[in-house]
């Protein structure tokens, strides 16, 4: 679908995007920065066509499902691979599926089961990662769970139930996992709580329409608490990380077995800080990665202004600039020190 070119209609300043927005909202939607075509394309327009253009967007939903997956820990041997799983992203985009259907289909899948062998262990997990629930205050219905998950007929959450496929369908419906799952979202997007009362409205809004989470996304990305979450920063996760530090030196993403095996070692390490460092002196020692060198930047000053811009989604202070355009005249390796220092700050972590 053709999109209006930034700049032929006018913007509302409140929703205008900058390089800071930009980055902020592709590294939440799509997992990555956004690409020097894409940066061109959406600086100075409107943030509402970029999140609806988002949410439309087959990447993204790709994205969404990888955290799903990421939260359900069906990740290192248990992540499916050329499942029926593989399709959802594009029913998403479509409007195809409701994302309730797509956790019903997550949950239903073998990488799921094989996570979660067992009765006991697979109702505990979908009592608690699907509803939210604690199941040492509800140990009633974790026995009716296991009962169920066994073939026998019982009253499960207020439904029957009497198969491992009904436990997961009814609590996909039940109006706990609607609220937990909304729940869960607010705080993976706008990094805060939800408000109490707002889980509660916006849960029954979701189980009584649950392809209303779409419109429910879209507010949230609109809203001032997110203008307040990209304002504050937030810190990346492993697996955005190396996503981004790849496209931010090599103008592409990994391929997924590079991300997981960096993400599964990252994850290893109380501090990940000594290993990023690591990563971005390997990638940037990598010829398809490497740095220019001084003698091939014409303008010192307006490359670091540059790099600022795309790394950090802003411009360099005075000082900033005078420091960094030294640094990078310098010596031959200059640049590469600049973007070392700016790829291992507190600052590009927490975009």
């Amino acid at each position: 679908m053709l999109r209006p070119t930034p700049g032929t209609r006018e913007v509302d300043d409140t929703l205008r995007l900058d390089e800071g927005w930009v980055r902020a909202l592709f590294l939440d939607l799509y997992g990555r920065p956004p690409y020097a075509q894409e940066r061109a394309r959406w600086i100075g327009a409107d943030r509402t066509e970029l999140v609806d253009d988002a949410l439309r967007s087959e990447e993204a939903w790709r994205h969404w499902l990888d955290e799903q997956l990421y939260y359900f820990m069906l990740i290192d041997t248990f992540r499916p691979v050329g499942t029926s799983l593989d399709e959802l992203p594009a029913l998403l985009a479509r409007g195809a599926m409701a994302p309730r259907d797509a956790l019903h289909r997550i949950a239903l899948s073998t990488s799921f089961d094989l996570r979660n062998p067992g009765a006991d262990t697979f109702v505990t997990v979908v009592m608690e990662q699907l509803c939210g629930m604690r199941v040492q205050k509800s140990t009633r219905e974790l026995e009716i769970g296991k009962a169920a998950y066994d073939g026998n007929q019982g009253l499960f959450l207020g439904e029957k139930a009497s198969s491992q496929s009904d436990v997961v369908a009814v609590a996909v419906r039940h109006v706990d996992a609607a609220r937990h799952f909304v729940e869960r979202e607010h705080e993976r997007l706008l990094r805060a709580p939800i408000d109490r009362r707002d889980r509660s409205r916006s849960g029954k809004r979701v189980h009584r329409k649950p392809a209303e989470y779409v419109a429910l996304l879209r507010e949230w990305l609109l809203s001032d608490a997110y203008a307040a979450r990209v304002s504050q920063g937030a810190p990346l996760s492993n697996r955005v990380w190396v996503r981004a530090i790849y496209v931010d030196l090599g103008g592409s993403l990994p391929t997924v077995d590079d991300t997981e095996s960096l993400r599964s070692a990252l994850d290893g390490l109380g501090d990940p800080a000594p290993l990023r460092s690591a990563i971005v002196r390997m990638l940037l020692d990598a010829d398809a990665t490497g740095a220019p060198r001084a003698d091939e930047i014409d303008d010192a000053g307006e490359w670091v202004e540059g790099v600022f811009e795309r790394l950090l989604g802003r411009a360099p202070s005075d000082e900033e600039r005078a420091a960094f355009t030294e640094t990078a005249e310098g010596a031959s390796d200059g640049p590469e020190l600049v973007l070392y220092a700016l790829l291992t700050s507190e600052e590009y972590e927490r975009p």
